[in-house]
């Protein structure tokens, strides 16, 4: 391999949900989903700071450092990856009520899981009303989302008969549950987000009409791949782009031979390619490659229940399953190939939402990019315009914070998505401004405004992202109000599923100083649930 891209700062290595400091590992750089962190090791972040503009390992850093933060916008800026973001508080938020009634009840174990299991396996049924409703709610989200993530999960995801009744279910429930919390923050009357309580009957139709998917054993076809493939390769290949244009000798083979190329990175595209038939490309700002860059951002952003009102039922899986979408679109490019295989020349606006338009339309879909329109009307509501003001600011008030601040981050790259679509699709192929149709100063606003909110610094800890013109006193006021919702969140979801005593360990927000956290810890657990975190027993063999 020629010396033109160093392994030593370029490939991001990244696990899925990781969770401690990567100095020391092979990994570059990595976003948690469950932790909302953007972490880089210290040579990527040394670089950054220290290298010499315009040296090489400078922009290798950078595009590191940019593909992470293009998972950031995934889960942040997409209708899929915000449902799937907020999946888990939101099943706090719905838990809240059921897991008092148990406690009321004098059910106090952990993990409630293996209680239920020997409860099951004593008495052959279950009774517990609140327990049934927890469980059921968990395994219906962690299912959705399991069969999302990869759809070859089902197959593993079958074997539970118990709790598993069909993905149909499961993806009404994680759009539902997920749509209730937010609108339990901000449209408690249900004024313009979509009304989920009138879809219940809808769903028990589709069960008893036996439509594929929606009852218990039916059969489905599914994707190969789930939306990590389609994530790691939307930010991979931005990355790349910015790499080739950069330094515009790197070839598509230059890659492959860098090792940036190979298992869940290649796969969506490996797979754009199969169905489609084109040949791979030379270089990275062929047509072709921002072809499969705009299936990727449909792909991610289905609209059928959410930011729209249900348009199609019988087809809700289809229609909102990133991966399943995925494979239409690139369907639905080989019916015509020769016409879609030089569409995309200048990356522009005009192409992005000419294509967004045909495509989503040639699988039966509204177009996501004018379904922004949908979201944009929200602002008229006097809660969403106050979340709004909060969010210039950077200053929410207690209750709900996240949900409130990861809403309000939604709304804002729904914003700039509806007139900067080309770039925030594009934004390896525009981040140079060699190319670019847009000036370089606006790509990088673009850039700074939605970068991640949280990231790892040199000592190991999460600290908060600092933004021109917002204040430092409110982003930290913000932060330590965030992670205190996000601990509690990951202790309800141990006290779900995970086996033995609470680990109160969260090095990885401070460090060792987290082992001061505990006291705190204790206290809002007790303040939420008015018992002591020590008197929830650990369920023995």
């Amino acid at each position: 391999m020629s010396e033109k891209i160093s392994k030593r700062l370029l490939i991001t290595e990244e696990p899925w949900n990781y969770d401690a400091a990567l100095n020391g590992t092979a990994i570059r750089g990595s976003y948690s989903t469950m932790q909302f962190v953007l972490r880089l090791r210290d040579d990527i972040r040394d670089a950054l700071e220290n290298a010499d503009e315009g040296s090489f390992e400078k922009i290798q850093a950078t595009s590191t450092a940019m593909h992470e933060n293009i998972h950031w916008w995934q889960h942040i800026g997409s209708n899929f990856g915000l449902l799937y973001t907020l999946a888990y508080p939101a099943f706090t938020h719905v838990s809240n009520d059921n897991l008092k009634n148990l406690i009321s009840q004098g059910i106090t174990f952990k993990s409630l899981l293996k209680y239920d299991r020997q409860y099951y396996a004593k008495y052959q049924k279950a009774d517990i009303p609140d327990l049934n409703i927890i469980l059921n709610n968990f395994y219906d989200i962690q299912y959705a989302k399991e069969f999302a993530f990869d759809n070859t999960r089902l197959k593993t995801i079958v074997k539970d008969k118990r709790f598993f009744l069909n993905i149909g279910h499961c993806y009404h429930i994680l759009w539902s549950t997920t749509i209730h919390t937010i609108a339990a923050t901000i449209d408690q009357g249900y004024k313009f987000l979509p009304k989920t309580e009138q879809w219940v009957e809808r769903f028990r139709k589709l069960d008893e009409d036996r439509v594929p998917g929606f009852y218990i054993d039916s059969s489905m076809g599914i994707s190969p791949i789930g939306i990590r493939a389609i994530f790691e390769g939307q930010a991979i290949f931005n990355q790349m782009q910015f790499l080739s244009i950069a330094n515009r000798d790197l070839t598509y083979n230059d890659f492959e031979i860098s090792g940036m190329l190979h298992g869940i990175y290649k796969e969506a595209f490996d797979l754009f390619i199969h169905v489609t038939g084109y040949d791979k490309p030379i270089n990275m700002i062929e047509p072709i490659v921002g072809l499969f860059l705009l299936v990727c951002d449909i792909a991610i952003n289905p609209n059928n229940g959410f930011p729209l009102e249900i348009y199609d039922f019988n087809n809700f899986i289809t229609k909102n399953d990133p991966g399943i979408r995925f494979v239409y679109l690139c369907v639905s490019i080989a019916k015509n190939p020769e016409k879609f295989e030089n569409s995309i020349n200048e990356y522009s606006k005009k192409e992005y939402i000419e294509l967004s338009k045909e495509l989503s339309e040639s699988i039966g879909c509204k177009c996501p990019y004018e379904s922004i329109d949908t979201v944009l009307q929200w602002e008229n509501d006097k809660e969403v315009k106050k979340i709004l003001e909060d969010e210039s600011e950077l200053k929410f008030p207690p209750e709900n914070l996240p949900i409130r601040l990861m809403f309000a981050k939604y709304f804002r790259f729904q914003e700039d998505k509806k007139r900067f679509p080309n770039v925030l699709c594009w934004f390896g192929y525009h981040a140079t401004s060699v190319h670019s149709n847009v000036e370089f100063e606006t790509v990088d606003s673009l850039y700074k405004k939605h970068h991640a909110l949280f990231m790892d610094d040199s000592d190991g800890e999460i600290k908060p992202t600092l933004f021109e013109g917002k204040k430092e006193e409110n982003i930290m006021e913000s932060f330590n109000m965030f992670y205190k919702f996000n601990i509690i969140y990951d202790i309800v979801l141990r006290w779900v599923h995970e086996e033995g005593e609470f680990k109160l360990d969260y090095k990885w927000i401070a460090n060792e100083r987290a082992k001061s956290f505990i006291p705190i810890i204790k206290e809002e657990f007790e303040k939420q649930f008015k018992i002591s975190i020590d008197m929830i027993k650990v369920v023995n063999q």
